[in-house]
């Protein structure tokens, strides 16, 4: 039985990135709201990359990451395959703390899905101590916020993303901040396309 308290997740919504591999063999990943009730997961998925690869191949890795930069680079760009590594057939990010393995069955949606997630297999790579950080908490709110806009295009998310930039220019480390640059670098491009 995997202990997922070990690896942070409690009850309510954790934020991982979600690594997947197509068909094809090409991983992708991308950041995810893990959701645990009950001791039952389960995440809400937009029509993607990450809800194609699932319903070919069923699985899913929850990577658990400290990087914010990852978090931003996952969620509005590729990833590049060097930073995957392949175990077992399946693709880990190299700077992940530790990875759940997860089987998963889906409800499909016509816009968003509802994937049910259950472990299978995990590993703790390295265990840090993290105070809390609002900066990074705020590169996290920010990033999700993003791909709310470029999918949506609504105003309201890029005055959420100003929001939480000013809690990170005041209290982020420098890696925040770099990343919430990469943010709004990758929304310029995002809005270039439209």
């Amino acid at each position: 039985m995997i202990d997922i308290k070990e690896f942070g997740i409690h009850e309510g919504i954790s934020e991982v990135i979600l690594s997947t591999l197509s068909p094809e063999g090409i991983p992708n990943a991308a950041p995810i709201g893990l959701h645990m009730n009950d001791r039952k997961f389960f995440a809400r998925i937009y029509n993607s990359k990450t809800l194609d690869n699932i319903l070919g191949n069923h699985a899913a890795a929850a990577n658990i990451v400290d990087d914010p930069f990852l978090f931003v680079q996952s969620a509005l760009s590729d990833i590049e395959p060097g930073k995957f590594e392949l175990k077992e057939g399946f693709p880990f990010l190299k700077d992940t703390l530790g990875w759940i393995v997860f089987d998963c069955r889906c409800r499909k949606g016509e816009n968003i899905s509802v994937v049910e997630l259950s472990p299978v297999r995990s590993k703790i790579l390295r265990r840090k101590i993290i105070p809390v950080n609002r900066g990074f908490n705020a590169v996290i709110e920010a990033t999700v916020h993003a791909t709310r806009y470029v999918v949506l295009k609504e105003q309201r998310y890029m005055d959420y993303i100003n929001y939480y930039d000013t809690i990170v220019q005041k209290c982020g480390s420098p890696g925040d901040k770099d990343a919430m640059k990469l943010l709004f670098d990758l929304i310029r491009l995002y809005r270039l396309k439209i």
